[in-house]
């Protein structure tokens, strides 16, 4: 003679069919969609959850017991599933929110119109970096126009730096926005991993302009290099000032925001000075306030 099941066990395994069925059926039309495989995979999950519910029921009427804790059961049992379906979603969607960071590269180098070349000029500036690698392919920045300027890599005793470079006499003032590289970063979250190249141990020439206020802004000192054949058109020339600007950030991945920083060069070079000239890298943070240095707690 077979054992009589218990109510409660017949309760606890129809409500754990009725939240299986209807969430694995949720989650299977979520996932696979309603055509194709997803509503096979769903017709398939519903026709085994309801013939385990029915037989459920079956025991329930065979033994006489009170319908009260079944409903209850399916009740409870759906009410899971739909909590269920809710954290499915939310984490699904959280996994879906991804989106790149921004990454540009502004340069600008203005006072060269009081300046003369030689028969080839060419200016070095350092190049963005992110963990040690070139953030812009060659294709990025290579061959670019700048007005009278070209763009081109150069091989360096300090490292690989972008050129701009003009066969003009009469220099012109270079003004270029690089974005969007090939490579897409999805999360900056630590501003040590992005950097220039070169970076160097030399301490700065001393022609900052500070950028975010103050002297205590977090920095590193990277190079620019310019060419020995820049002469001033007159005694009153002025300097060359290079402001060079990567800003980064912003991106979301799996539903985390990124941080956005600002790293900047911004020197102010007199005239008669050429050659390497060592600068400052000063960092800064998009914050609620808007832009907030990096303080340097060395």
């Amino acid at each position: 003679m077979t054992e009589q099941i218990s109510q409660r066990t017949l309760t606890v395994l129809l409500g754990l069919a009725v939240f299986l069925t209807l969430s694995v059926l949720c989650s299977l039309l979520l996932v696979l969609g309603t055509g194709g495989p997803g509503a096979s995979a769903a017709a398939f999950t519903l026709l085994l959850g309801g013939i385990l519910m029915l037989l459920i029921l079956l025991r329930y009427r065979k033994y006489g017991y009170r319908p009260g804790p079944a409903l209850l059961a399916v009740v409870i049992g759906c009410a899971g599933a739909l909590l269920a379906i809710l954290g499915v979603l939310t984490l699904g969607l959280a996994w879906a929110d991804v989106n790149p960071a921004t990454y540009t590269y502004q340069v600008t180098v203005t006072g060269l119109e009081n300046y003369t070349g030689g028969p080839v000029t060419d200016i070095l500036l350092p190049l963005p970096l992110r963990e040690g690698e070139m953030i812009f392919s060659e294709e990025d920045l290579e061959g670019q126009r700048v007005g009278a300027w070209k763009t081109l890599f150069a091989e360096t005793p300090k490292g690989r730096m972008l050129a701009f470079q003009t066969m003009e006499r009469d220099l012109s003032d270079i003004s270029a926005t690089f974005g969007s590289p090939a490579e897409k970063y999805f999360l900056i979250d630590d501003i040590t991993r992005e950097s220039f190249s070169p970076v160097v141990a030399e301490a700065p020439a001393g022609y900052t302009r500070w950028a975010f206020g103050t002297g205590d802004v977090q920095n590193v000192t990277t190079l620019v290099r310019l060419d020995e054949g820049i002469r001033p058109k007159t005694s009153d020339a002025g300097p060359i000032v290079i402001h060079l600007r990567i800003t980064a950030g912003g991106g979301r991945l799996h539903g985390i925001t990124g941080e956005k920083y600002q790293v900047e060069v911004y020197e102010a070079i007199p005239p008669g000075v050429t050659g390497f000239v060592p600068v400052k890298a000063q960092v800064a943070r998009f914050g609620d306030a808007g832009i907030v240095p990096v303080r340097d707690t060395r």
